[in-house]
């Protein structure tokens, strides 16, 4: 299902990108295959981001992380894969070859495809005369098919250690990039014990950091201090509900600044978002009757994501296969594309560079140099 929903919808998921796996089993375990930052990242490149955000003059290869999609499938399918590897690519491999209805999420998407910039990229949406595919129209993806048929035999190696890897780091690195061979090669799964956060009489297992289990835990026990019932979301009684909604998703959003890589940073602030106490708090800053201005809510501007796929499995023996997918695919005019083989090299570094105000954007060079010297 996710191998189709990448060619199905390549602006918010793909091979290029990254994942985290939530599953539960006989215990909950997460696994995360978040894309890293390359060895050799400038963290001076941020300092372009000041002030302006993503645009064209800011993004290049030099923003391509390190893709952690294909290992994060074969490392679920080595713990709780029963049909073979090679198996699971095909239905994939035969929409890639066949062609598939152009969505009309994605025809949304194209319309940023009018650049010189973007000549490789739009390639691979345009018609035989050269126009851009619209809602509807037949898409396929030739190359990543040859592509998905080299990893379905030859496995994940072939991506970060094999023909793909040296193939795609070539181009890259053609274009300016500085993905190396080393960055692939050395790119690991991490799988770790879900967070166990208490909901009332419940408990709910999230994804650590950087994942934003912590928020949604947030938000829900802010909610959950207003004793909601379905008279919540009667008559006046559900304009009032949704208004303490969209407020504590404004604290929410404030509070996500603090939800670092618990490898380079400390787990205290996430930590704290998930406890009722810290809740009760945030709860009485909300007013019934009012909103506020920005700084109420400690919210730094972000631009919007839209790059993510989530996508949940239920098994006939009860466990849970819930996974979020990473990309930044809206950012199509300025991605790099490995024509050969059909795959995008996914911005994921300029995710440093949403973000509009000095203090912030410090703070986040200062991780990311940590992370690169590591």
């Amino acid at each position: 299902a996710l191998l189709c929903t990448s060619v199905i919808h390549p602006q918010s998921m793909g091979v290029g990108g990254g994942s985290i796996f939530t599953i539960r089993d006989a215990s909950v375990q997460i696994i995360n295959a978040r894309e890293t930052v390359p060895k050799n990242f400038n963290p001076e490149l941020l300092k372009k981001c000041l002030g302006g955000g993503l645009s064209g003059d800011h993004l290049s290869t030099e923003w391509i992380g390190v893709p952690g999609e294909v290992r994060a499938y074969e490392e679920v399918h080595r713990q709780y894969g029963k049909l073979p590897w090679a198996s699971l690519f095909q239905p994939t491999i035969k929409m890639a070859r066949e062609g598939i209805p152009l969505s009309p999420v994605l025809a949304r998407f194209l319309y940023m495809l009018q650049d010189d910039k973007t000549l490789q990229l739009r390639k691979l949406f345009t018609d035989k005369n050269g126009k851009l595919l619209k809602e509807g129209d037949t898409l396929r993806f030739e190359k990543l098919a040859d592509t998905l048929e080299v990893i379905a035999e030859k496995g994940a190696d072939a991506f970060y250690t094999g023909e793909i890897a040296r193939s795609l780091i070539s181009d890259i690195k053609d274009a300016g990039g500085i993905l190396s061979l080393e960055d692939l090669n050395s790119f690991e799964v991490s799988v770790t014990s879900a967070w166990k956060v208490p909901l009332g009489d419940f408990d709910m297992y999230i994804p650590p950091p950087p994942a934003g289990g912590a928020t949604l835990s947030f938000i829900l026990n802010t909610m959950r201090g207003y004793n909601l019932s379905s008279e919540s979301l009667r008559g006046k009684q559900k304009t009032l509900t949704f208004h303490r909604y969209v407020e504590t998703c404004k604290f929410a959003n404030g509070l996500k600044k603090f939800l670092r890589d618990p490898r380079f940073g400390s787990e205290r602030e996430p930590l704290k978002m998930t406890q009722e106490g810290f809740a009760m708090k945030m709860r009485a800053l909300i007013s019934s009757s009012q909103t506020y201005g920005p700084q109420h809510y400690n919210v730094t501007p972000y631009l919007d994501s839209w790059g993510t796929t989530h996508l949940s499995v239920l098994a006939e023996d009860g466990s849970a296969y819930p996974s979020t997918h990473i990309s930044l695919l809206y950012s199509l005019w300025e991605i790099h594309v490995h024509y050969s083989l059909k795959v995008s090299g996914h911005l994921e570094m300029s995710l440093f560079c949403s973000i509009k105000t000095l203090d912030v954007l410090m703070l986040e060079m200062a991780i990311v140099a940590e992370i690169c010297c590591q």
